[in-house]
């Protein structure tokens, strides 16, 4: 009867075992340090934040996960600005990897338009134009990426082999990022559908209708006027006058305002149609101008520039 129990124990321990054992090995092998072999240069070499003082070849244990090399050759101390090499990696769980210093260039980056971002194992490197120091024979590659333009893959190990001289054009991103591109159905517009947009016919709507309104009081002020030369008596004339200047100030008024309005309606003709503008436009900035909104107690007009 013992004989059997511990039979059973056993095997109810083996089967714990089995069960549970595998989930605790991937724990186990997590902990397990990688290893790092470096060919040294000439120069400072910093792994993460500890400086590694070798003149031969280094092989150290590194914990798993991401880490930063860092490298200063002497030969450029007075030019560390750019000409250093940070190279971040990752090593795995008893991983390896070798990295050497020795296979190294200077590469000069220039782009068509200037300022562009240089992107380097996802971390910012630096802006265009410059000349930044690269490890050789790693199949790195450098993104050059700039805002309202296409992002470009520059492959260090085989632009290598023609030069180190490296000049970009950068093409103009055409993605729904930028909504000023016209779709096929509208890229042909006509100068009349241009000008009926709701704000520049109301300018136009409106000024036209002030210099009419205009027109037809000083004609009732010439009217008045006429009435006012031939009549005789004195309160009769009197009233004429005062009808004649009154019509007369109505009939300047409303012609100060329409020429106010035609005026508006050529400097939105000419800002949008002849100074426009022809970079990429946001979604707000594609929305602006004369907006109208109403609702069962009141109703607005709004133009915004």
């Amino acid at each position: 009867m013992l004989f059997i129990r511990n039979k059973i124990v056993l095997q109810l321990a083996y089967l714990s075992l089995f069960l549970i054992g595998p989930a605790w090995l991937p724990l186990y092998a997590e902990e397990q340090p990688g290893h790092l072999t470096i060919i040294p240069d000439s120069g400072l070499i910093i792994l993460n934040n500890d400086t590694l003082h070798a003149d031969t070849l280094i092989r150290v244990e590194v914990p798993p996960g991401e880490q930063l090399l860092r490298f200063f050759p002497l030969h450029t101390a007075d030019r560390w600005a750019h000409r250093y090499i940070e190279y971040p990696f990752t090593l795995g769980s008893q991983g390896h990897r070798s990295i050497d210093l020795t296979r190294r260039s200077i590469f000069s980056f220039y782009t068509d338009p200037q300022s562009a971002d240089l992107i380097y194992h996802d971390h910012f490197l630096g802006r265009t134009p410059g000349e930044y120091l690269f490890l050789t024979g790693v199949e790195d590659s450098v993104l050059v990426k700039m805002n309202g333009f296409q992002t470009k893959v520059i492959q260090l190990d085989q632009v290598f082999e023609h030069g180190t001289d490296l000049f970009i054009t950068l093409e103009p991103d055409k993605t729904e990022a930028y909504i000023d591109q016209l779709s096929p159905d509208e890229e042909y517009r006509s100068p009349i559908r241009a000008i009926l947009s709701p704000d520049l016919m109301l300018s136009l709507g409106t000024g036209v209708a002030l210099l009419a309104t205009g027109v037809y009081f000083n004609r009732q002020a010439d009217k008045h006027y006429d009435r006012y030369l031939r009549l005789i008596g004195s309160k009769a004339r009197e009233n004429a006058y005062s009808q004649a200047r009154r019509n007369d100030r109505i009939s300047k008024t409303t012609f100060i305002s329409g020429d106010l309005a035609l005026g508006f309606f050529g400097y939105l003709l000419i800002r949008r149609y002849v100074f426009k503008s022809s970079g990429p436009k946001t979604l707000a900035q594609k929305h602006r101008g004369l907006s109208f909104q109403a609702t069962p107690l009141n109703a607005g007009v709004s133009f915004e520039f």
